[in-house]
């Protein structure tokens, strides 16, 4: 019985993922949209690591990876990992089997704080080329440029 509450729930986090999913690829991130804003950008008016990791999401979601990478260049690698490793961790879980060893070593850690600290000074330099870094905004679509599109 246990076994099998435990893959209920794997199973609701997998359709609450899916609709979230559905909801990020549906829902354009513009200014006024659902999505939550950036607590630190809202604070102190600097770039977070994260931000601009929505509106990567729904580009990613839609097949524009060179969009996605433009309003955040790490969450195109590491959202897909991060689910992998998220469902596979729900999975032992559900199963009752234990829990690997971590293969990731400290150095490849190390690296990638690094990376993001780097990345996270860099994109809040406000001055070419460190600016492109910033996660740019999307404009909502218009009924002109819709039509335009559409053409």
């Amino acid at each position: 019985m246990k076994r099998a509450v435990r893959l209920a729930v794997v199973a609701l986090v997998a359709l609450g993922l899916m609709a979230g999913g559905f909801v990020i690829a549906t829902t354009s991130p513009t200014r006024d949209s659902i999505y939550p804003k950036c607590i630190t950008y809202t604070a102190t008016g600097l770039h977070c690591p994260g931000c601009g990791t929505g509106r990567a999401s729904h580009f990613l979601l839609n097949g524009r990876l060179l969009d996605a990478l433009q309003c955040n260049l790490f969450a195109p690698f590491i959202l897909p990992f991060f689910l992998v490793a998220l469902f596979r961790s729900l999975l032992i879980w559900a199963l009752d089997r234990p829990f690997p060893e971590p293969r990731i070593r400290a150095l490849w850690l190390r690296l990638l704080a690094a990376a993001l600290i780097i990345y996270t000074v860099a994109r809040n330099i406000p001055a070419e080329p460190f600016n492109q870094l910033a996660p740019r905004e999307v404009e909502p679509v218009t009924q002109a440029s819709h039509s335009l599109i559409a053409r």
